[in-house]
């Protein structure tokens, strides 16, 4: 597997990030393919990154665990990723007897924010899903194929 980015990140081996985070969190889940591309995309928009928080990957389940704040669980609805309350943050929920492999990630510098602002987060991820979805040639929804060959 390759975590692949175009700017620069502090890693941190273990369950806690390097950086304390607030208990009164909530984390987006995202799979790694579509979260990698989000967040290089939102650390290129932001002044050096700085509206990107820590990021958990998980290597045994291939899933980014994104801190956001904490009121985000109900009004998050998006199909790419899910939204979860604190208690079940810290995890990237993924079934099976195996536990979750963490590696924190942190933006370098004084000015790092404690998490992500979810709003800035589901664009990122809704932009980067459409553009993933084109480059495959999807350029359409199936309900209008399907109406072209009725």
């Amino acid at each position: 597997m390759t975590l692949r980015s175009d700017y620069l990140w502090r890693l941190a081996l273990g369950e806690q990030p390097a950086t304390g985070l607030p208990s009164d969190l909530a984390s987006v889940r995202v799979g790694m393919a579509l979260g990698l591309h989000a967040i290089d995309a939102l650390v290129a928009v932001g002044a050096v990154g700085a509206d990107v928080g820590p990021v958990k990957y998980c290597l045994t389940h291939g899933q980014l665990l994104v801190p956001v704040e904490a009121d985000t669980v109900h009004r998050w609805r998006a199909a790419h990723s899910e939204c979860v309350p604190a208690a079940r943050s810290r995890g990237c929920g993924a079934g099976g007897y195996r536990g979750c492999t963490g590696l924190w990630v942190t933006r370098p510098g004084p000015d790092r924010t404690a998490v992500t602002p979810a709003g800035a987060l589901h664009d990122a991820l809704s932009l980067t899903r459409a553009r993933l979805r084109t480059a495959l040639g999807t350029h359409y929804p199936w309900h209008q194929d399907a109406r072209r060959c009725a």
